[in-house]
């Protein structure tokens, strides 16, 4: 059986990363960069809860530390290109 591909949760990463580049394009402290990090990272665990479920703990573990470090590193770069972006370095 064929997985079909998730698309809402696509579009709430896609919207936490533009919320990320538009916060540092504002010049956002960066409190609200990690505030938008942690609503990713909640979003991400609830939209995925189901297949995080059937894993097995070891297995589910890496797969959210390996995430979870993924997000925050793309929201990080937004975040930092959004400041470059609008002049406040």
């Amino acid at each position: 059986m064929m997985r079909r591909p998730n698309i809402s949760s696509a579009f709430t990463d896609l919207a936490f990363a533009v919320l990320a580049f538009i916060a540092g394009l504002a010049g956002a402290p960066t409190t609200y960069a990690v505030l938008i990090g942690l609503g990713a990272a909640v979003s991400w665990a609830w939209t995925r809860r189901n297949a995080l479920a059937a894993m097995p703990l070891e297995r589910r573990a890496t797969n959210a530390l390996l995430a979870l470090a993924m997000i925050g590193a793309v929201l990080a770069v937004l975040y930092w290109i959004g400041r470059a972006t609008g002049g406040h370095l």
